[in-house]
């Protein structure tokens, strides 16, 4: 029987499992704060694995020489709540962010990693909110939502961390990207079909005895497909010392396990891509979107999370 369903199987145990877990690491985080690092420009690919960049390293040019670190959080929220502490608060403040994954948002909003109320009375985060930053743009709360009602294209990302890399005077700068995170939209998009199921909910169709190889090269696609929205980053901002990065990485079923549960150190999802490079803007490329007038409703946001898998 796998750890999963040994869990699924009492499940009281599991808000006290990820309380003990919080607990600990909002007081004793393992892993590097990518602000104990030295970059211009953090490039960071939501769920991107370290062996995954690896595997595309040939079809890349500036993908080279990738490095690693242990990341704060296996999950987004529990990284933000680790990563934008007070301690750090000066470098935040010199930190400008462009940033696709509402779990980021909500997490400094609330102050927390958005965990149960059990594990709220035992965990002591000290996370900032997202005025502490040079400038915050948070585009989940406003981006259009791809034609199946999910969350911002890569491209659409860019566009806003070219503009903001060419008007902002902030030190440095954090875009945060979703892809590689499912669902896998990349091949339905350009097909202009419905996705199907192992796209839309891969991790309970491995769970059901679906084929690991289809979902992996999926998740591969979904990194190609946000790579090449880098490429063209690195072509139009200035950054001597460009990073991509991840927050954490992803389980495809090691003992039993799938997604990027909350608390884990499970070090294929803590291990991350840390790629040092450089980026020049060499004016190629002009950004196209603007952010709207309208920002989405609580409801919309909501749904954006399920979609994500957040329920």
């Amino acid at each position: 029987m796998s750890l999963t369903a040994t869990l699924q199987d009492r499940l009281p145990v599991v808000p006290a499992l990820e309380a003990l877990l919080l607990g600990a690491s909002s007081r004793r985080p393992l892993g590097t704060n990518v602000f104990d690092r030295e970059w211009d420009l953090l490039i960071v690919l939501d769920t991107c694995r370290y062996d995954a960049l690896c595997r595309l390293a040939t079809e890349y040019a500036f993908v080279d020489e990738v490095d690693s670190l242990y990341s704060l959080g296996s999950s987004t929220r529990e990284w933000a709540a680790n990563t934008f502490t007070q301690q750090y608060r000066e470098p935040i403040a010199e930190t400008a962010v462009v940033c696709s994954n509402a779990q980021v948002t909500r997490t400094l909003e609330a102050g927390h990693a958005m965990e149960s109320p059990l594990a709220q009375r035992v965990t002591a985060w000290d996370t900032v909110d997202p005025d502490a930053f040079h400038a915050f743009d948070s585009v989940s709360d406003y981006a259009p939502m791809d034609p199946f009602g999910g969350t911002a294209i890569p491209e659409l990302v860019t566009d806003r961390a070219i503009r903001a890399g060419r008007e902002t005077d902030a030190e440095r700068m954090i875009v945060h990207y979703l892809p590689p995170h499912s669902p896998f939209r990349a091949d339905a998009l350009r097909e202009n079909r419905p996705l199907e199921r192992y796209e839309y909910r891969p991790f309970d169709y491995l769970r059901d005895g679906g084929d690991l190889e289809l979902v992996w090269e999926l998740y591969l696609d979904e990194l190609r497909w946000v790579l090449d929205s880098v490429g063209v980053l690195l072509e139009n901002v200035d950054a001597e010392r460009a990073v991509i990065t991840a927050d954490h990485g992803e389980l495809f079923g090691h003992l039993g396990l799938y997604s990027h549960p909350t608390g884990v150190p499970h070090p294929r999802l803590r291990r991350v891509p840390w790629l040092e490079l450089s980026a020049t803007d060499t004016g190629s490329y002009d950004p196209r979107y603007e952010e709207p007038d309208r920002k989405r409703a609580p409801k919309e946001t909501a749904k954006q999370l399920e979609y994500l898998g957040y329920r």
